[in-house]
C-alpha cells in the first residue's frame, strides 16, 4: 500500500477519469459526521443488494464486509487466512474440511454452527443464486459435528478456499432467511464486525459495532455510515469539508486540488480491477472472432492510460495486471488500426455498426467517446446508450437489450473465480452462454494443487485462450485511489481493491 500526502499528484481532467465512473453507480446522497464515534465513508454507489448471493455489483463488497463475516479471510496480498473457520484440511483431493471457531453467533443471537454453514452453502449453490457458479464443484455439504463441515467435490478445486472468502462464504442467519422469504436485503443478519442499523436506499447505510464479534480484540469504530455520493467532485468536497472521513474511488484531479491540505492522505494501490467492454459473443455483431479482435486492435491503450488516467494505471490485454502471479505473460493487443481494418474486411464487417450501453456519468461518457472515435478511425460506428449505472448493467446482463456494455470487472479473490465469473457458460456475466475454446481445459490444470507456482502455467494457458478468442475488450487497470481524513488511522487496502474497515480508528 502506498500512502502519501496529497501534495504532488499531477492534475487530471475529471471528465476523463473512469476508475470511479465505471463502477455500478446509484443516485447520490450525502451524510455527515455525527460526532467522534462515527466513521463516515463516501462511496460512489449503493449496494445492489444486501443479500450476498443476490447482488450483482462488485462495489457491493465494501458494504457487505461489515455485516457478513466470511468463512475464510485474506491478507493484503490475497493469501487465504482464517476467518470464521479457524483451520482447514484436505482429507482427499475431492474433500475440503472446515473447522469453525468455538462459540460463534449471528447478530440475532442464533448459533453460527456447522448446520448454519451447511444451510448457507446449499443456499449459495442453489437456484436463484448469483454465485452458484463459484460452488460448481461442490456436490454435497456434510456436517461432521457442530463445528466441522466437509465439502464433497466432483473434482479437485483449488479456488474453493478463496471462493469462501467472497460472497459464497458470507454467512447469513438461517432464521433471517426464513423470515425474509429468501431475500435478506431488508433484514441482513450476519456475523460481521458490525450489524445493520438503517439502510436508506440510494442515500446511506448505517451499521453499529457488534459486541459478540468473534475477534473482540479487533479495532472497530462504534458506528460506520456509508454515504452514497455518485459524483466524484462532490465526494471530494464532502471530504474536504469534514463531512466524510474516507472517500472511495477518488479522482486524481480532486487529489491534486486538495494538495495544499497536507494532513489529508491518499492511498494509491494497484488492484485486480479492469475497465472493459463486455461483448455478447453470440450476437450478430460479435459472433466472429475477427471482429472482436479488430475492435481490440483498434484502440490505443497506451494513449488512453496516459490521457484518461495520466499514468495512474496500466494498459490491459487480459483480466489481470502483469504483476499478478496468475497473469498471462507477454500477451498484448498492440495498437494496429491497419490490421483491424483488414480483419473487419475479411470478416465482411466493414462499416460495422453496434449499440453500446454505459453509465451516464461524465467519466464513462468520456471514455465511451474516446472508444467511439478510435473505432470510427477503422470504419466502425458505435451508438452510445448512456443510462443510470444500475439500469445500464441490468439492461445488458438481465434484459440483453444491447450487444455491448462499457463497465468494469472489479476482480475476485482467486483467478479461477474471475475466469469462471467472466467466461463460464452458465455465468451471469456471460450473456451469450457460449464457451471460450480451450479455456475449460486450461483451467482444469489449475485445480490439482493449492500452490500458486503449480497453478500459474494453467492460468497462462487460460489467458492465451481468452486472448485468442477475444472474449472481451480489456482497456486498462486503474490504480485504486482512496482519500483519508486527517483523523483516520489504521486503514489498510488490499489487492482486490475492496477495503475492509476493521482496524480503522478515528484519532
Amino acid at each position: 500500500m502506498r500512502t502519501t500526502k496529497l501534495m504532488t499528484l499531477r492534475q487530471v481532467s475529471l471528465a476523463m477519469v473512469t476508475a470511479c465512473a465505471l463502477v455500478l453507480t446509484a443516485c447520490g446522497g450525502s451524510g455527515g459526521g455525527d460526532g467522534d464515534d462515527r466513521l463516515d465513508v463516501a462511496v460512489p454507489a449503493d449496494a445492489s443488494s444486501l443479500d450476498p448471493i443476490l447482488g450483482n455489483a462488485g462495489g457491493d463488497h465494501v458494504m457487505l464486509y461489515p455485516i457478513f463475516e466470511t468463512l475464510i479471510s485474506f491478507d493484503a496480498d490475497m493469501v487465504a487466512q482464517p476467518g470464521l473457520v479457524e483451520s482447514w484440511e484436505q482429507p482427499s483431493p475431492k474433500e475440503l474440511t472446515l473447522t469453525l471457531r468455538d462459540g460463534l453467533t449471528f447478530h440475532d443471537g442464533t448459533a453460527l454452527d456447522a448446520e448454519a454453514v451447511r444451510f448457507n452453502l446449499e443456499r449459495a449453490r442453489g437456484e436463484g443464486s448469483n454465485v452458484a457458479v463459484d460452488l460448481a464443484a461442490v456436490t454435497a455439504v456434510r456436517v461432521d459435528d457442530p463445528r466441522t463441515v466437509t465439502l464433497e467435490l466432483s473434482h479437485p478445486d483449488a479456488s474453493l478456499l478463496m471462493v469462501l472468502s467472497d460472497r459464497a462464504g458470507m454467512m447469513v442467519s438461517p432464521a433471517a432467511v426464513e423470515k425474509s422469504d429468501g431475500d435478506v436485503s431488508d433484514n441482513p443478519v450476519g456475523a460481521g464486525p458490525w450489524s445493520i442499523v438503517e439502510w436508506s436506499r440510494g442515500r446511506f447505510l448505517r451499521v453499529e459495532r457488534f459486541d459478540d464479534y468473534w475477534d473482540g480484540n479487533a479495532e472497530r469504530v462504534p458506528e460506520v455510515q456509508f454515504n452514497v455520493i455518485a459524483d466524484p467532485t462532490t465526494r471530494a468536497t464532502s471530504l474536504r469539508s469534514g463531512k466524510q472521513d474516507i472517500a472511495l474511488a477518488y479522482a486524481p484531479s480532486d487529489a491534486a486540488e486538495i494538495g495544499g491540505k497536507s494532513a489529508l492522505q491518499l492511498v494509491s494501490d494497484p488492484r485486480l480491477w479492469v475497465d472493459e467492454v463486455y461483448f455478447d459473443i453470440g450476437s450478430a455483431e460479435f459472433d466472429d472472432v475477427r471482429v472482436r479482435t479488430a475492435l481490440n486492435l483498434a484502440i490505443d491503450r497506451e494513449t488512453i492510460v496516459e490521457s484518461a488516467y495520466f499514468g495512474l494505471g496500466s494498459p490491459a490485454s487480459g483480466p489481470f495486471p502483469e504483476s499478478y502471479w496468475a497473469a498471462g505473460g507477454e500477451l498484448e493487443y498492440e495498437f494496429d488500426p491497419d490490421r483491424a481494418r483488414a480483419l473487419l474486411k475479411e470478416a465482411g464487417s466493414s462499416g460495422l455498426t453496434f449499440d453500446m450501453l454505459l453509465s451516464a456519468d461524465a467519466g464513462s461518457v468520456r471514455m465511451a467517446e474516446i472508444l467511439q472515435q478510435q473505432w470510427a478511425d477503422v470504419g466502425v460506428t458505435v451508438n452510445l446508450k448512456p443510462l443510470e449505472g444500475v439500469q445500464a448493467v441490468n439492461a445488458y446482463f438481465v434484459d440483453h437489450a444491447e450487444p455491448a456494455l462499457l463497465s468494469a470487472f472489479t476482480g475476485r479473490p482467486d483467478p479461477k473465480m474471475a475466469y469462471d465469473v467472466l467466461f463460464a457458460e452458465d455465468s451471469f456475466y456471460n450473456v451469450s452462454g457460449l464457451a471460450t475454446p480451450g479455456l475449460a481445459k486450461a483451467l482444469a490444470g489449475t485445480d490439482a494443487s493449492l500452490e500458486n507456482d503449480d497453478r500459474a502455467p494453467g492460468f497462462q494457458r487460460a489467458a492465451q485462450a481468452v486472448f485468442e478468442h477475444a472474449s472481451f475488450l480489456p482497456i486498462a487497470f486503474p490504480d485504486n485511489l482512496i482519500a483519508l481524513g486527517e483523523n483516520v488511522s489504521g486503514f489498510e487496502g488490499n489487492l482486490l481493491g475492496k477495503p475492509k474497515l476493521v482496524g480503522v480508528s478515528l484519532d
